[in-house]
């Protein structure tokens, strides 16, 4: 499997930085704020044995950004650093079209 390794994507109205770390197996994703801009980071480094890892990865960061932006990502009460998602099957719709979208993108 070969995942085209974009250098930005737009997700709603914001554009994000990607950034491929082959020195991390994990990810993240970070909004711009007036500082920074918007980043998610995937992770390579086990790539060459995993390439699944990295496909996850990719996958969990695109949801959660879209999460964030259809407003049913929380942080979760009792800890700042968890998150919970709430949505119905009707935002679950948007987000899977959204996704497919996306990861169509990355498909060599």
């Amino acid at each position: 499997m070969k995942i085209k390794r974009l250098r930005k994507i737009v997700i709603g109205d914001t554009t994000f930085k990607m950034k491929w770390d082959a020195d991390d197996s994990g990810g993240h994703v970070k909004y711009p704020n007036e500082d920074e801009p918007g980043e998610i980071m995937v992770g390579t480094m086990i790539d060459a044995t995993n390439p699944e890892n990295t496909l996850s990865v990719l996958i969990h960061e695109l949801t959660e950004a879209i999460h964030i932006d259809q407003r049913t990502r929380y942080i979760r009460p009792d800890t700042l650093d968890s998150y919970e998602f709430h949505y119905t099957h009707r935002e679950h719709t948007v987000l899977c079209g959204r996704l497919a979208g996306l990861l169509n993108q990355f498909i060599v």
